[in-house]
């Protein structure tokens, strides 16, 4: 499989980073919201219907933080072996590369479904939020 050159996991190479980037700021941005209802919590008393809506949301915010983490674990691996792939290339060990390549495609996939799980439970959450201010009203 001479065929197979550089180009093709070059291809994917900018598009793992960007992702684990999107994540990390998704999880700064939840890690915010964490210590938020944390100290809401914490630091006030709330009735038992505030406090049940605070767990929903903490239950949400823990499958979230989990799809986050596990998101960044498969960019990091899918990365590596997109690396890897390179490296094998240039040794010339083509098939071997081309291996790699469909490992680290595969996994990148993998990560992509989580993210789309993920962008349904945070729409979930602010689904939530939305009720709140329909109740207001």
């Amino acid at each position: 499989m001479s065929n197979f050159t550089t180009l093709y996991p070059a291809l994917l190479f900018p598009a793992i980073p960007l992702m684990m980037i999107s994540f990390g700021n998704r999880y700064t941005s939840l890690a915010s919201l964490i210590r938020k209802i944390h100290d809401l919590i914490v630091l006030n008393k709330h009735s038992k219907k505030t406090a049940g809506h605070y767990f929903d949301q903490i239950l949400i915010l823990t499958k979230r933080l989990n799809l986050v983490r596990s998101v960044q674990t498969l960019s990091g691996l899918s990365f590596l072996c997109n690396l890897f792939s390179i490296f094998a290339s240039y040794l010339e060990e083509y098939q071997l590369a081309l291996n790699s390549f469909g490992l680290g495609v595969l996994i990148f996939a993998i990560a992509i479904l989580m993210f789309i799980y993920e962008i349904q439970l945070s729409t979930s959450a602010l689904s939530k939020h939305l009720e709140d201010l329909k109740d207001l009203s």
